[in-house]
C-alpha cells in the first residue's frame, strides 16, 4: 500500500519560505469560491478576460503542464473580492469530454467554475502541483470524474492569507 499522503507533503514542500497562514491559504482543499466569499459584504467577481474553444498549444501549456491533445475549453479569469487579493485562474477541459453538466462551461460568463461544476458529488481533485514563480503561487490541480478531466491552474500572490483557517481547515476532509 503506497502512502498518498507522502506525496502531498513532499509536494508542498514547494512552498518552503511562505509565512504558515499564507501556506495554509495555498494549501486549502475547501472550495476557493466559498472561501473567497466568507465575509459579509465580500464583493466577490468573476472578470473573464478570455474563454474561447481552442486547440491546446504551448501557450497554454505554460499555465497548465499537462501532455493533453486536443480542441477543448479554455478559460482565463480573475477572481476578486473587497478582502483579498486578485487571483488569477486557468482552466481547460477537452470537448469530447463536456456532456451533462458540464456543457455549462461554455456558458459560465461571470460564474465561478467551482460553484457550478466542480462540486463534491462529481469531481473529485485527483492530482495537485505547486509552484513558486517569483512572488506568485500556482496551485496547478486535475478534477476528475469518471473519463473526464478538468485542468485548472490558480495563482496566488505570495501574500495572501485566509482568515479563520488552520491545519485541519486547510486538509479538508479526511479519506477513510
Amino acid at each position: 500500500m503506497s502512502n498518498h499522503y507522502l506525496a502531498k507533503w513532499k509536494n508542498e514542500k514547494k512552498l518552503s519560505g511562505l509565512s504558515v497562514k499564507t501556506k495554509l491559504s495555498i494549501i486549502d482543499q475547501n472550495s476557493l469560491t466559498n472561501r473567497l466569499m466568507s465575509k459579509s459584504n465580500h464583493g466577490f467577481s468573476v472578470n473573464v478576460l478570455r474563454q474561447e474553444c481552442t486547440y491546446f498549444n504551448k501557450s497554454i501549456r505554460n499555465n497548465l503542464p499537462y501532455n493533453i491533445k486536443g480542441i477543448g475549453i479554455y478559460r482565463k479569469v480573475i477572481l476578486s473580492t473587497n478582502y483579498y487579493p486578485e487571483i488569477q485562474a486557468y482552466t481547460f477541459m477537452l470537448i469530447k469530454h463536456i456532456s451533462g453538466k458540464e456543457r455549462f462551461l461554455k456558458i459560465l460568463g461571470e460564474r465561478s467554475l467551482g460553484t457550478y461544476i466542480l462540486n463534491t458529488k462529481r469531481f473529485k481533485k485527483k492530482d495537485t502541483m505547486y509552484r513558486k514563480v517569483h512572488n506568485m503561487i500556482h496551485r496547478i490541480s486535475k478534477y476528475s470524474y469518471h473519463n473526464k478531466n478538468i485542468y485548472l491552474n490558480e495563482i496566488f500572490p505570495d501574500t495572501i492569507e485566509f482568515e479563520k483557517i488552520s491545519y485541519l481547515n486547510a486538509r479538508g476532509k479526511f479519506v477513510k
